[in-house]
Formats: C-alpha cells, sequence, structure tokens
C-alpha cells in the first residue's frame, strides 16, 4: 500500500485543505486490482493521525502598540473621538508658492501619553534637490467647547478643533513657554504671579482614548525645482518611543503670483489693541496691527489699512497725502494690496452742512489712488446692509456724492442685486458694487447688473437662508447654504471660491476677523458670537493666550486659504484659455449656493486635473510661441 500527500510545503496553515491519495494492490483473478481513493481531510484529521508534524507551540499575541498616528484629509475635522483612518502616508501636492497643509493625529490607546512632540525631516527629490524643513510649519489644534450649536448645524454641543497654536513663536522662532507660578520678591515682599502662554503648541499630552490633531504645512518657495520630494515626520512620546510616517510631496511645475486674484474685504483690525492690551494710538499697536495685517496677506486676504497710514484731511477737507504716503506705500507694497476702501468722511452730516467739505475729501482721495496706480481696487462703502426705505435712500444720497466727487469712484452696498421692497426703488445707477448674501444672490439678477457695468461680490454673516423675497424663493427657500460656523465643515469656507469662480463673481467680503466681543468674552473658552453663532466674526484667536504677540490663526482660516489659492488655479487656467474646461470641472463640486459635493478627495481630484492642464497648457504655449 502507498499512501501520496499532495498540498504545501513547510508549515501547514490552519485553513488549508490537503488530499490523500491511497493506492492499494489485491489480488483477484489472476489480475492485479487497484483501488484508487481520494479525499479531502482538514488538518486536525493529519495531526490526530500521526501522520504530520506536530504544530509547533503558539506565539503569544503581540501587544497593541501604546499610541496609533495616522493621516486625515485636511479638510476632515479630527474631534477628540474620531475614529482612525486607515491611512498612514502624507501625500500632496502644489505649485511653486503655495502653501499646502496636511493633517496627522496622535491616539493615546489605554494610557496617557505626556509630553509628546512632533517633529519633520528634510525634503528631498533624490536628484540633489531640497526643500529645508524650515519651509514646514507645525501647528496644535486647540478644541474650543461649542455649548450652543450653530443655528441649522446637525451636531450637538461637543469639542471641535478650531485654533491652531504654532510650535514656536512666530515673533522671534523661540518655544512658547507654559505658564508657571513665579515667586517676585521685592520691598513689600513676596508676591505670586502666573507667567508664561496659558496655551502652547509643544509638548502637548494626549489622555487615554483621546485624539490630538497636528496641522502641518509646506511653504513651496517660487523657486523650488518640480518633481516628487520625499521626507517625513516624527511623534515622539518618552515612555513609548518614536513612530514615524513617510512624507511625500509633489511639485506642480507652475507658479502661483503672490497676493489674490479677487476683491476682498474683511473688516478692521482696532479690535486688537484691546485682547493685547496696548493702546490703540502707540507704536506697539501699530506694529501688532502689522502682524495681524501680514497674517492675512499670507492668507490671500487684503488686509485693512491701519488709521495711522491714512491721509489726514486739511481744513478744506482734502487730503494731506504727504504726510503719510512713503509709509503708505510700503504698507500697500509689502501686503500686495489690491482692494482699497476709502473710509467714511470723518466728520458729521456729510450729505447736508458738511457735504461740500465730504465732496472735496472724496475728490482728493480718489485722486490721489490714482496717481499712484491704486484706484483700481478702490470703492467707497458708506451704507451697510441697508434694511429700510429711509436707508434705500441714503444709498442713493451717498452714491450720489461720491459720483459727483467722480464718476469712477465705485460704491459699494451690502445689498441683493433685487430690491427687498419695490416700494423703496431702485438702486440700479447707484450702486457699483453689489454684495448679496450667499443664500441672497440670484444670478438671473446679477448678471443683469453686470451687463450694466456694475460688478457683483457676496458675503456671509450669521446663518442666514433665502429671504422670501428672493426670485426663486420656492425653489430655494429653506434651504441651507455654506454657512461660516465653527460647527459646520471645513469645506463651508472653501468651496465659496469655487463659485464665486463659476458665477464670475468679483469679490469676497467678511465683516470682521477678530470680533471678540458681542457679548464681552474669552474666545478661547466660549465662541458663540451673541450666545448663538460659533466662531462668528473671528478668522483669528488674540494671541496673547498664547504668549505670542500676533494672532493665531483658525481651522477656518486655513480652509479659506486654500479655496483662495484653488481660485487662483482658476484664473490661470482661464487667462491660459480654457474656461470650457474649467467651467466643465467646477460643475463637478459645485453648482449653487445650495447644492454641492460634501466629499473632500472628490475636490483634491478635481483640483489636480486643474493642475494637470495647466501644466498641459503651459508647456503647449511654450512649444509654440506664436499661441502665447
Amino acid at each position: 500500500m502507498r499512501l501520496t500527500v499532495k498540498g504545501g510545503a513547510g508549515r501547514i496553515a490552519p485553513d488549508e485543505f490537503w488530499i490523500v491519495r491511497v493506492t492499494a494492490s489485491l489480488p483477484g483473478d489472476g489480475q492485479l486490482m487497484r483501488l484508487s481513493l481520494f479525499a479531502h481531510c482538514l488538518l486536525w484529521l493529519f495531526a490526530s493521525i500521526g501522520l504530520l508534524l506536530a504544530e509547533p507551540p503558539q506565539q503569544p499575541p503581540q501587544a497593541d502598540p501604546a499610541y496609533l498616528v495616522w493621516v486625515e484629509n485636511p479638510m476632515v475635522r479630527v474631534r477628540p473621538t474620531s475614529l482612525p483612518t486607515a491611512s498612514r502616508l502624507i501625500e500632496i501636492a502644489a505649485a511653486r508658492n503655495e502653501v499646502e497643509p496636511f493633517q496627522v493625529v496622535i491616539t493615546a490607546r489605554s494610557q496617557k501619553l505626556d509630553d509628546v512632540t512632533v517633529t519633520v525631516s528634510d525634503l528631498s527629490d533624490g536628484r540633489g534637490h531640497r526643500l529645508e524643513k524650515a519651509a514646514i510649519t507645525l501647528f496644535r489644534e486647540h478644541f474650543v467647547y461649542v455649548r450652543n450649536p450653530s443655528p441649522y448645524s446637525a451636531e450637538p454641543p461637543g469639542w471641535w478643533p478650531d485654533a491652531l497654536i504654532p510650535f514656536y513663536n512666530p515673533v522671534d522662532g523661540k518655544p512658547l513657554r507654559p505658564m508657571q507660578l513665579n515667586l517676585d520678591e521685592n520691598e513689600s515682599g513676596t508676591r505670586r504671579n502666573l507667567k508664561g502662554a496659558r496655551f502652547i503648541g509643544s509638548p502637548f499630552d494626549v489622555w487615554p482614548g483621546q485624539n490630538q490633531p497636528i496641522w502641518a504645512e509646506v511653504s513651496v518657495p517660487t523657486g523650488a525645482v518640480p518633481g516628487s520630494y520625499r521626507g517625513s515626520l516624527t511623534v515622539s512620546v518618552p515612555q513609548y518611543g518614536d513612530t514615524s510616517v513617510e512624507i511625500k510631496l509633489q511639485v506642480w511645475d507652475f507658479v502661483l503670483p503672490d497676493g489674490t486674484f479677487l476683491a476682498t474685504h474683511f473688516g478692521s483690525l482696532n479690535p486688537v489693541a484691546i485682547s493685547h492690551n496696548v493702546a490703540p494710538e502707540s507704536a506697539s499697536f501699530l506694529q501688532l496691527f502689522e502682524r495681524y495685517a501680514a497674517a492675512l496677506s499670507a492668507h490671500r486676504i487684503d488686509p485693512p489699512i491701519p488709521d495711522a497710514l491714512r491721509p489726514p484731511l486739511r481744513s478744506d477737507g482734502s487730503i494731506d497725502w504727504k504726510r503719510t504716503h512713503e509709509e503708505l506705500k510700503r504698507y500697500i507694497g509689502s501686503h500686495h494690496l489690491y482692494s482699497i476702501q476709502i473710509p467714511q468722511y470723518p466728520y458729521a452730516d456729510p450729505l447736508k452742512s458738511n457735504r461740500r467739505f465730504a465732496l472735496r475729501y472724496l475728490q482728493s482721495y480718489y485722486d490721489y489712488l490714482k496717481a499712484n496706480g491704486w484706484e483700481k481696487g478702490a470703492y467707497y462703502y458708506p451704507v451697510d446692509e441697508p434694511n429700510t426705505r429711509e436707508a434705500y435712500q441714503q444709498v442713493r444720497a451717498f452714491a450720489q456724492l461720491a459720483h459727483e466727487a467722480n464718476p469712477n469712484l465705485r460704491v459699494l452696498c451690502t445689498e441683493q442685486t433685487y430690491p427687498q421692497d419695490k416700494n423703496w426703488g431702485e438702486l440700479r445707477s447707484f450702486v457699483d458694487i453689489w454684495c448679496p448674501l450667499f443664500a441672497f444672490y440670484d444670478d438671473a439678477s446679477a448678471r443683469s447688473v453686470r451687463r450694466e457695468g456694475n460688478e457683483v461680490w457676496v458675503y456671509t454673516a450669521l446663518c442666514q437662508k433665502a429671504p422670501p423675497f428672493h426670485p426663486e424663493f420656492p425653489r430655494v427657500g429653506g434651504l441651507p447654504t455654506l454657512f461660516w460656523e465653527i460647527d459646520f465643515p471645513l469645506l463651508n469656507y472653501r468651496l465659496p471660491l469655487w463659485l464665486v469662480r463659476s458665477y464670475r463673481i468679483k469679490g469676497l467680503f467678511y465683516w470682521s476677523t477678530v470680533e471678540w466681543g458681542n457679548p464681552d468674552r474669552d474666545v478661547w473658552t466660549d465662541p458663540a458670537f451673541r450666545n448663538h453663532y460659533n466662531g462668528e466674526g473671528y478668522l483669528f484667536y488674540p494671541g496673547s493666550e498664547a504668549g505670542i504677540s500676533a494672532p493665531v490663526a483658525s481651522l477656518r482660516l486655513k480652509a479659506l486659504r486654500e479655496g483662495m489659492e484653488d481660485y487662483a488655479y482658476f484664473a490661470l487656467l482661464a487667462r491660459l484659455g480654457d474656461q470650457s474646461f474649467l467651467d466643465s470641472e467646477l460643475s463637478k463640486i459645485s453648482s449653487s449656493w445650495w447644492k454641492w459635493d460634501a466629499d473632500p478627495d472628490h475636490l483634491y481630484e478635481i483640483r489636480k486635473e486643474i493642475a494637470q492642464r495647466i501644466m498641459d497648457l503651459m508647456k503647449r504655449s511654450a512649444t509654440n510661441p506664436r499661441k502665447k
């Protein structure tokens, strides 16, 4: 009898099946009778009859790691107990002169993690070109507690990541010092006081079962060599060791220009004086103002001009530009300023008793801007949100004053392109820049005012849906739009720029980036404007609480910057002459102020397609100079 075993070699896996062939030779009728038997047997059968080697002893199960490091799309908010993704690789792509973010999360398992730090390496393309690690900025995402959800938010009360605390002080490059108790001795005795930052970026602790997201962004230099770069990010936990994840950066072969292609108005920066405890007219305040202004321009938003750099008035109402010109010229140039608001006439009754002074003021201001090539982005904004018959009349009166001063001086009004009440009269031929709320936008009337030579901007405030007097109210009434509150998706701050381009809108307006009052409160612990609108009116946190004499940016501001950079892609592609391709791609993400694709992965896919189209057209243009 012969037994043959067919199957794999070596150690047998518990889920393998084996084939046994048994052949027996038996005499019968003088001839050899052969019997063949085939059977499928499980591993335990072979072990039981001793035909196979015994199973080796089982290895003890490997202990779970004390912490996880994982990667999340930067347009997804990671809350304290969000579930980890399977991603362990950072893959990003950017143009030259672009800032591109990524998001890494540290999750503590059953034990608290103390004094966690995060570092990054240089990025190299393997051909001798490097992006220094100094080009990568790291932030700890600070959670704020939302007690009263914003109107129309589907989320319950809870913790939300928003403030981005840098690992190093952006003013001097030094680590932030945590708050500590100090003993100061003087003639009166010993005095105890707290010194240092209330919140710092690094090192940090992570409690059991909790996440700590880290926001990182790579500033790709204009002169970077296009190609694929690699490096690593390392999380160090003193009691449990290091974990590294790979960074892959693709640098695309085109450059984003400085500044913005889009007009912007984001309100005053004057409130920063109080929160930083500096006198409003001091040199310290002007320095602080410049840091906030620089942060806005770094996010491709035009900052306001500080009052100290505004030309003073002469007795006849005209401006004395010589006293501030050099400093103002420096400010406009260093911040790549395009949109310039002509401030209100600073004295009472500009429409009646002081009208001739107000008229001379507007004339001289516009002439000054024009003489320096700054008039194209200039506008006059005399009336905010006219919601009564009297307010409509006031808009008309101020517009008559401005156009009498100079017919080219544009009047901006935060009003939709259709009347709120027909009995109040028309604003057409008076308003030059219409600025409706997102949900108040109506494309038919917007096209109509554009045909008359007007511009259309858009803005947002609170959580406002389409009004009953909207021309399309039966269709859009009650629908949510892209609300700008903490407890809404980050895409709400990025996607408006896609719609702005689709609708040929020329400007984006937001009423403030530093409104930390109404009521007076600590926005680090209470984000609710009017006790209900979380994050409304501010995109910065006062850096004083982090030991910084400068702003602390929010996740919402970063998402907005990504939208502004997307808009730069759109403008570049349009300049290259492929508007039809651009329109087709934009429509895949958002089709109206009430309908959009909420999957951030889809947005990045379309962005990549647009980037590739830009590079293809630039290459084609370089090889066919006549088509430039």
